[in-house]
């Protein structure tokens, strides 16, 4: 769960969902190959309109990248999980000194079908930004990514664009983020800067259903336990119709921050009004099952028994974030924390404190990092979570303790990362580790560089956890993922 939602403690995307160059601070701690001056493949990025090689510039920079990630799950019954394929496609166009437009797009093909992609190709814009300055104001107008946040792994304060579950929590930050299009405008403001962020509309988060690998349950029982992030309920579901925001400036969503440096600190400032990009299925009564024949009923097994049918009415609802960050290096160490509230956030509670499943409160949400570059090429990550869940006018605690999930959540995660033969051989393990609730996350790389273009890369995604939470229940879904990528 993230901040954003009624969910317990599972994070977001794991290992390490750094934020993007230009959102995240450059420390010295950060391994020799950063992302910095490069794009969200690794391909590096010149200006455009620079001339190399004493041929005539252009105006337009390319960036191509092909790859393909297939995996197998290795539990039984073994099966191809998936084999995603991408081409993708990044163009930036200098207009002037002052302005350029950015496009970026994908085509994508898994012919696996496990995972809830579309069988067919299918094209994903990921950006279309046009980027300049007026006067001291810095702008971005488009389809974009906006990054908050010092946390790997957790949303705490990045809870702007919505997320793809399709794969769970596995696949890459930068691509399981929804773009949105939004407008920003950064301008300095005293000793600071400020950052003004809107969105004229409102996009979900894209979640598994049926039977998608992983779903947590069949038909539409999956996607409410993905919502409130509680076990899969041995019944069936009936959901209504999702009530989504309406159009108009009144559900616009929009977000303020304020950034400044004090004493080598890194500060910020954090608020955002939008919408839960999950939405809540509240309870709305239960249908009984199919009537049983009179002197049938002793002859059939409990398994044969028609199940009540629970009726669902999903709601996205607003959300308030309100938190800030510091971070701060002391030599190879770089100290991050990042923490907020969610108010006025829907939590699951037993029927018998609401009507409906569900009563208002607010969680607050705490990261805290220790980023440490033992030696050029050895890098080590490590960090706390914390959740905390409050229900709001619960005088007796009554409501508190009927809350479905664990009212604190406490998790700890550790990345390491090394390099040889001149960085072109890159492994890593990623390692998190539930406290209050038994549940673990495996992810073991190694990565290789062939040439100026190609990578090739082997990794494992092993989950396990008590069967009252997602992790222990995708258990069955471990897999080993093999990449490869060419980029020029």
């Amino acid at each position: 769960g993230s901040l954003s939602t009624g969910r317990p403690v599972i994070p977001a995307n794991v290992p390490g969902a750094s934020a993007t160059p230009s959102e995240k601070p450059v420390t010295v701690s950060e391994p020799a190959d950063s992302e910095v001056n490069s794009d969200s493949r690794g391909v590096n990025i010149d200006l455009p309109g620079q001339a190399t090689n004493g041929q005539k510039s252009s105006n337009w920079l390319w960036s191509l990248t092909i790859r393909n990630r297939t995996g197998w799950r290795t539990a039984r019954p073994r099966t191809w999980q998936m084999s995603r394929n991408y081409i993708e496609a990044k163009g930036v166009y200098r207009i002037d000194d002052t302005w350029s437009l950015t496009l970026e797009g994908r085509a994508h093909y898994d012919p696996v079908g496990r995972l809830g992609y579309p069988t067919r190709l299918w094209l994903d814009p990921r950006q279309a930004l046009l980027d300049g300055r007026v006067g001291r104001v810095d702008l971005k107008l488009g389809l974009q990514q906006v990054v908050w946040g010092e946390a790997d792994g957790l949303r705490v304060l990045d809870v702007i664009n919505p997320l793809d579950y399709r794969e769970f929590i596995l696949e890459d930050f930068l691509d399981s983020r929804r773009p949105l299009w939004m407008a920003r405008a950064d301008l300095p403001v005293g000793d600071g800067s400020v950052q003004v962020i809107w969105i004229p509309y409102f996009a979900t988060a894209r979640i598994p259903t049926g039977r998608d690998e992983f779903s947590p349950g069949l038909g539409r029982s999956g996607e409410s336990a993905f919502m409130t992030g509680g076990p899969p309920i041995a019944t069936d579901f009936e959901v209504a119709p999702t009530v989504r925001p309406g159009d108009g400036l009144n559900n616009s969503q929009w977000g303020v921050r304020y950034r400044r440096t004090i004493s080598s600190w890194d500060l910020t400032l954090n608020y955002f009004k939008g919408w839960e990009d999950l939405p809540t299925p509240y309870f709305a009564g239960v249908r009984s099952g199919p009537e049983i024949r009179p002197g049938t009923a002793a002859r059939l097994l409990p398994s044969q028994v028609p199940a009540p049918v629970l009726l669902l009415a999903p709601r996205h609802e607003r959300k308030e974030v309100i938190g800030g960050t510091a971070t701060n290096s002391f030599g190879p160490v770089v100290a991050r924390f990042e923490g907020g509230v969610n108010r006025g956030l829907p939590l699951a509670v037993r029927s018998e404190r609401s009507a409906d499943g569900f009563v208002k409160g607010s969680r607050l949400s705490g990261v805290a990092g220790l980023d440490y570059s033992i030696r050029p090429g050895l890098w080590i990550s490590g960090q706390y979570f914390v959740q905390i869940d409050q229900v709001a006018d619960d005088p007796t605690g009554s409501s508190r303790r009927a809350l479905l999930s664990p009212r604190q959540g406490h998790l700890v995660s550790l990345y390491l990362r090394t390099s040889f033969r001149r960085e072109t051989l890159r492994p890593e393990l990623f390692v998190l580790r539930g406290l209050s609730e038994r549940q673990y996350l495996v992810r073991p790389r190694l990565t290789k560089t062939l040439g100026d273009h190609w990578t090739i890369s082997a990794g494992a995604d092993l989950l396990g956890g008590a069967s009252g939470n997602l992790f222990g229940y995708f258990q069955q879904r471990d897999r080993v993922v093999i990449e490869l990528k060419w980029m020029k």
